[in-house]
């Protein structure tokens, strides 16, 4: 059986079958280049409408970030958040719930797929600067028609189920896509919470001519004014309580005022305005950011003083801001004296003094006296010119400023103290033995011509004498010249005493006692002697008589 032979393959079939490899590969790259660039396109078209948005308002996002919506759920309210526009395929935006955030929409999520509508991207603003208020939660209803007159208008999500959206809220970028495509037409935006620090806004009437694209939707700024009030100001009087005029304040912030648009409206530190109260004592600033301030007293009112501290103010969102003033207790300028007895520290009534412009004026009785209706840029003397009987003083006279400002050495209200005082001497009369003070006996005191100046009954315990001049004094006892004896008495304020001795009845009784008693130690000492003697001359007769007997 002959073996089949093997066909030899030729050099064209060789080369034939190279060639359909080669192409099927070349066709395989072109094919991969044709997806990639398919695939760029539609990741740059992509990025061009997810910033093209975010640019035009200042929304934080990233190219890459895949924006998310958030259903938010409760019991009366079904309401959407978008910052990205919806994936419907062009018929409405919709997204999952909490657990399955940013949801891919299918392009036949709604029946209609809305080519003659228009997507709607809404972001809040300052209505004073333009910039975007990057805030959360900012609550929306949406109307047809001018004013709203055509009624609430509820959108849809349809996907993974139809949700209806009577409310629409802001993201923290302070914007929202609404949930679906509307048809053209007048609309109607209804604020229902503005962001804090700003007024409610006014219904937004907007219309919708041609149809927009999530890519390139149709933009709506819905603006806030930002809240402002008055400072209030009140001057009253910090004694009577009544009502004081015609001062000025200056108005400073005391931080960085700052609204949720990121702008600063006013430096900490800077000066915004000026209060002039009226001569009611009530004044206000022109409207101011909401935020802290402080009042500088710039003018004070006649014949007060300027207040040196800084006085805390607020504005706020209040719209009882006259009822909530800030009540500014005012000083009088004044010169308060007291003048007390040196050594009691007792109030003393009826000093005169004269001050500056003012006269003669008199302390009451608790040794006060107060100066008010000071003049500024003035100095004024004071002068104790008369004092009670029997007072004297070493007091001189004052001198006081009132500065520009109304202060007198930096403070609305200067206190002098003065004191006066009365020679007081204490006179205590002793025995001459036993130091104890004498009753029993009369005392006078005599000035240097003689005069009587004091009399009293001795009783045992020391004697004040008051008001006396200072010199030279005697002390007299029981009317007998000869028994005088000197007191020098000093212009002193302090207690002066002096301590004299005197024989009393006592004294001599005990004198006589003693002398008898040692008479009779004497006389008795002698007879003892005298005794002994005796005795001892008895007994050597005894002695001698029986040395002779043996």
């Amino acid at each position: 059986m002959k073996r089949p032979r093997k066909r030899k393959i030729s050099e064209e079939d060789y080369w034939k079958s190279a060639t359909d490899i080669m192409a099927g590969v070349l066709l395989v790259i072109l094919l991969v280049l044709m997806l990639l660039l398919l695939y760029l396109t539609q990741l740059n078209k992509e990025k061009n409408k997810n910033t093209s948005v975010a640019d035009a308002y200042g929304i934080d996002y990233e190219v890459g970030d895949d924006f998310q919506t958030t259903t938010i759920y409760n019991e009366h309210l079904n309401d959407h958040q978008y910052d990205e526009p919806p994936n419907d395929g062009g018929g409405g935006g919709g997204g999952g719930g909490d657990d399955d955030p940013g949801t891919e929409i299918p392009t036949d999520a709604h029946p209609d797929e809305g080519h003659d509508k228009a997507a709607v991207f809404v972001t809040i603003v300052d209505e004073e600067t333009d910039n975007v208020i990057k805030k959360d939660g900012v609550l929306f209803e949406l109307y047809a028609d001018k004013n709203g007159t055509g009624g609430l208008q509820n959108l849809h999500t349809y996907y993974p189920e139809k949700i209806e959206y009577k409310q629409y809220k802001t993201t923290k970028n302070g914007t929202f896509y609404l949930p679906e495509k509307i048809t053209r037409g007048w609309y109607s935006f209804h604020n229902l919470t503005p962001p804090a620090g700003y007024g409610k806004a006014e219904n937004l009437d907007f219309e919708v001519t041609e149809p927009a694209d999530w890519p390139e939707p149709y933009l709506v700024k819905i603006p806030f004014s930002p809240s402002k009030n008055h400072i209030f100001v009140r001057n009253i009087d910090s004694v009577t309580k009544k009502q004081v005029g015609d001062e000025v304040y200056e108005v400073y912030a005391s931080e960085d005022i700052k609204t949720l648009d990121g702008t600063v409206r006013y430096k900490s530190g800077q000066k915004v305005d000026e209060i002039k109260c009226d001569k009611n004592g009530v004044g206000s600033s022109k409207k101011l950011y909401l935020g802290k301030y402080y009042l500088s007293q710039k003018t004070p009112a006649q014949y007060y003083a300027r207040n040196l501290t800084k006085i805390d103010a607020e504005v706020k969102l209040t719209d009882t801001a006259e009822k909530n003033a800030v009540v500014v207790e005012c000083e009088k300028t004044q010169i308060t004296l007291t003048l007390n007895d040196e050594y009691s520290k007792e109030p003393i009534k009826d000093g005169e003094y004269t001050v500056t412009d003012k006269g003669a004026l008199k302390t009451d009785a608790n040794g006060m006296l107060t100066v008010t209706d000071l003049d500024k840029d003035k100095e004024y003397t004071i002068t104790l010119n008369k004092l009670p009987e029997p007072y004297r003083t070493k007091a001189t006279n004052v001198k006081l400023t009132v500065d520009k400002d109304g202060n007198i050495q930096g403070s609305a209200v200067a206190a002098v103290k003065q004191t006066a005082y009365i020679i007081r001497l204490t006179i205590d009369v002793k025995d001459q033995i036993f130091g104890n003070s004498v009753s029993g006996f009369t005392f006078r005191l005599l000035n240097s011509k003689g005069d009587v100046v004091d009399e009293w009954d001795g009783n045992g315990s020391d004697h004040l004498t008051e008001g006396i001049e200072p010199g030279d004094y005697m002390l007299e006892t029981n009317g007998d010249s000869s028994s005088q004896k000197k007191i020098t008495v000093r212009d002193q304020s302090g207690m002066q005493s002096f301590v004299t001795k005197t024989w009393t009845t006592w004294d001599t009784v005990l004198i006589i006692g003693c002398a008898l008693g040692a008479a009779l130690l004497i006389f008795i000492t002698i007879r003892v002697i005298l005794y002994l003697r005796k005795r001892k001359k008895k007994v050597n007769g005894q002695q001698k008589n029986t040395v002779e007997k043996k």
